[in-house]
């Protein structure tokens, strides 16, 4: 369905006699919603089981609500774009600009500071993934008590039609915690360019971790499949090995409570595999993730480390075969060979120089013939050397006399 269509085939959906229990998801998926097929992020959200809290299960959802913004005030944290009564909890959502599926380690972390503050109101943790669908406002929750049964927004930042959205770095830097030393330069560098008119805002440099590793990996081997298996599933033969690279990247994407659903509707839609096959052939790669889960470790070169399982990119590339031409092909990021990496520096280098207005080596030699053609001019008709011709033209020695010689040979041509 094209996204422009969404909000018309909402409204037909409600419009129905009895709208009971329809689910919508916050993100955008290529075909089923499966966090390997993630297509875009668009909001981060936490469900808010507050009836199951003593503390909260008598108050009003508007009672609820007014504690929840004090508490994230209290936090120094951003109001969300808008809350959602679900008939039994609230539905808390930060709406962003859409981001592609490397940022979801990052998302990730955002999604679980966001529901370890809201613990109190009963912040439920098996909710947070992207693959998570909740209930359509305008919908009726067939669970809920009759006079709660509508699922409708009951508070806003901005117009219902237009809630606030924020850009997604920034509502991380507000979430992640740092230090107060980096809060204080984050802060000052952004009043100073609000100050000097610039919307962009500064974030601090991010490593590279094991999540975001994990989530190029993922990435490529998407990639992968598409440029080899354009049908969608692997034949045999080629399925066990790229399986279990997968999988094993799924591991450190997707939390535990929803790990075995994903890495299953994965083997299902690349192999065909059935949920017994599944786990009869990645069950280790489960057992590991569920391991890490509860802080197992393992003894690893006489240190622990965590217990799922470490593929360097090059053993990746070396178990599926995968060649040279193939990595340029499927546009792979992390599971190339050092000549491909080498060619990707040079092409991000290129493209860095280019945006910051940079002249590329095309027009950098153009322009040094040019200057070479005149010297050679000047040389001859007014006897100047190569001093003389450096000072005319604001360069050193060396570089006119390469533009010079490039000169002789393109005349020589």
């Amino acid at each position: 369905m094209d996204i422009a269509e969404a909000r018309d085939f909402a409204e037909n959906l409600i419009r129905q006699d009895e709208p009971a229990d329809i689910y919508v998801s916050q993100h955008a998926f290529h075909g089923w919603r499966l966090i390997a097929r993630l297509a875009a992020l668009g909001a981060c959200y936490v469900d808010l089981d507050y009836i199951t809290r003593a503390a909260w299960a008598g108050r009003s959802p508007a009672a609820v609500l007014g504690a929840v913004q004090m508490t994230l005030e209290n936090e120094g944290l951003p109001q969300p774009s808008y809350v959602l009564n679900s008939g039994r909890g609230l539905l808390a959502v930060w709406l962003h600009e859409l981001l592609p599926r490397v940022a979801l380690p990052r998302w990730n972390l955002v999604q679980q500071k966001l529901a370890e503050i809201l613990k109190p109101y009963g912040a439920d943790k098996r909710a947070l993934d992207a693959a998570r669908v909740f209930r359509l406002a305008g919908s009726i929750n067939s669970k809920a008590e009759w006079d709660r049964r509508t699922v409708g927004m009951i508070w806003c930042q901005g117009s219902p039609e237009a809630p606030n959205r924020y850009m997604f770095d920034s509502l991380a830097d507000e979430v992640l915690p740092f230090t107060r030393g980096e809060l204080f330069l984050l802060r000052a560098e952004r009043a100073k360019r609000r100050g000097a008119g610039q919307d962009r805002h500064v974030v601090p440099a991010r490593h590279l971790t094991a999540a975001t590793y994990w989530g190029t990996v993922l990435d490529d081997l998407q990639r992968l499949r598409a440029h080899r298996c354009p049908e969608g599933a692997f034949p045999a033969g080629q399925r066990d090995a790229w399986l279990f690279c997968a999988a094993n990247a799924m591991s450190w994407l997707a939390p535990e409570a929803v790990m075995k659903r994903e890495i299953t509707a994965l083997a299902d839609e690349a192999a065909g595999w059935t949920e017994r096959h599944t786990r009869e052939r990645l069950g280790a790669v489960m057992r590991r993730a569920k391991d890490a889960a509860v802080g197992k470790k393992i003894t690893f070169s006489g240190r622990e480390v965590d217990s799922r399982y470490r593929m360097r990119s090059g053993t990746i590339v070396d178990w599926l075969g995968i060649e040279p031409a193939e990595q340029r092909d499927a546009g792979l990021r992390v599971l190339i060979d050092e000549d491909r990496r080498r060619e990707l520096t040079t092409e991000r280098g290129r493209e860095s120089r280019r945006r910051r207005g940079a002249a590329s080596r095309e027009d950098q030699q153009a322009a040094r013939l040019r200057m070479g053609h005149a010297a050679l001019y000047l040389a001859a008709s007014e006897g100047m050397g190569v001093s003389d011709l450096a000072a005319r033209f604001g360069c050193s020695a060396g570089q006119i006399s390469k533009a010079m010689r490039e000169a002789r040979q393109d005349v020589g041509r």
